[in-house]
This record gives structure tokens, C-alpha cells and sequence, in this order.
């Protein structure tokens, strides 16, 4: 929406005045969708890294395959935090206390997941590097990951995204149906089973489109909100 303004000093002139905010919803309720669907989709991508040499041999025999597990995980965690920005919109009116924790929690966990996509793309390199210096490779990676600011970085991500998917989903509820919320919640005990019991990566990936589930409704949540419930007007004058 469009609407005019007066200009100071009484010149008589008019300027224009955009008001972007229902593009932001509508943007919000596409971003919602995208982060939890990108990373879950990239889970039938992924190679077992249990063993980082055996992993970049895999690679190297189809490098596409680790290529698109890297792009989709970077379009994930790039668009993750405004999801989680959106759908704590919708929740801080009902709970003011608890969304703000759950999004603090929750953005110092991606925001903080900077090592994640570096060694996903090192597991790319590595692949492509010569047999005999795949070795050399594998153990930066192993030291990377489990070391320094690295390590620090995936065990923030990792603790930081298992409570604060269960925050955020407790924080939601009321703004959106319960399945959704519920949606989120069970994110975490189906992590756990996809990587502690089962070591299935399929699993995981039902674990993150249950994330899915709850931002596709925080995303028709958004649509049906109003303008003046998602933000304050651009000032008139």
C-alpha cells in the first residue's frame, strides 16, 4: 500500500510512503517453508561420515551427490534464522518471556553454525583431492570438527537447536494448532532416535520435515495476520 505524506516546513509538497508490510508477511509465510524442507531433502544426500576416509572415497565416485548436500544445508541455515524470526512473531504476544528465550536460544544455535557448512564443503574438497592425500585430508577434517572454534561451533549448534526447538514450540502454542506446535516439540526425540538409536539418516530427515509441519502453519498464521498485528504503520507524517 501506497500512501501520501506532507513534507515539513509546509512547501505543500507530497511524497510517497510505501507500506511493505504485507509483502514482508507474504515473504515471511514463503521463507518459513524453506529452511527445515532444504536440510531434511539434503539428509538423501549425505554420506556416512562415521569413518572421514571411507567417506571421502565415497565422494570422490560422485561428487555431485556431497555437492548438493552442501548447497542445500548452506540454503537451510541461511534462511533459518528469519524463519525462526517469523514464527516468534507470532508467539510473542501470547508469550513474551518464553519466545524470547526460545529465539535467543535458538539464534545463538545457527547463528553460531558457521563450522557445519565450512566442513561440509571440506568433505566436498577432500573428496576431489588425489587418493593418496585423502588421508592428510581426513584428519584436518577430524580435527576441525572436534576441536577450537569448530568444536565449539557444532556443539552450541547441536545443543542450542535440540532445546530451542522444544522452547519455541512450547512458546507456540495457542498462536498456531496444536499439531503444528507439537510438530516442533517431537524435532528433538526424533533426532535422537535418528542419531543415537537407528544412526539413520533418513530418520533425520523426518526429524527436520517435522520442523516443516510447524512452520507451514506458522506460515498460514502469517497470512491470515493483519498488517497492524504484524507491525506498526510507516509513519504519515
Amino acid at each position: 500500500m501506497t500512501t501520501l505524506r506532507e513534507t515539513p516546513h509546509g512547501t505543500g509538497k507530497t511524497v510517497r510512503v510505501h507500506d511493505v508490510r504485507r509483502f514482508r508477511r507474504y515473504a515471511a509465510a514463503v521463507l518459513l517453508l524453506v529452511p527445515a524442507t532444504s536440510i531434511g531433502i539434503a539428509r538423501l544426500f549425505q554420506t556416512n561420515d562415521d569413518d572421514t576416509r571411507r567417506a571421502l572415497d565415497q565422494i570422490a565416485t560422485n561428487p555431485d551427490r556431497q555437492f548438493v548436500f552442501a548447497l542445500l544445508g548452506y540454503l537451510g541455515i541461511l534462511t533459518i534464522v528469519p524463519a525462526f524470526l517469523a514464527a516468534a512473531r507470532l508467539s510473542r504476544r501470547r508469550r513474551p518471556v518464553l519466545t524470547t528465550i526460545a529465539l535467543a536460544v535458538n539464534l545463538v544455535a545457527y547463528l553460531g553454525s558457521w563450522a557445519l557448512g565450512a566442513i561440509d564443503n571440506l568433505f566436498l574438497i577432500g573428496g576431489q583431492l588425489p587418493a593418496e592425500q585423502r588421508g592428510t585430508a581426513a584428519v584436518v577434517i577430524d580435527k576441525l570438527y572436534s576441536s577450537g572454534l569448530a568444536g565449539i561451533s557444532a556443539g552450541v549448534f547441536v545443543a542450542g537447536h535440540v532445546i530451542g526447538a522444544i522452547l519455541m514450540g512450547f512458546a507456540l502454542r495457542g498462536s498456531i494448532p496444536a499439531v503444528g506446535w507439537l510438530a516442533m516439540v517431537l524435532t528433538t526425540p526424533a533426532h535422537v532416535v535418528a542419531f543415537v538409536i537407528l544412526q539413520q539418516p533418513v530418520v533425520d530427515m523426518a526429524a527436520w520435515l517435522l520442523m516443516t509441519v510447524c512452520f507451514a502453519y506458522c506460515a498460514i498464521a502469517v497470512v491470515r495476520t493483519s498488517d497492524d498485528d504484524w507491525d506498526v504503520p510507516p509513519l504519515r507524517r
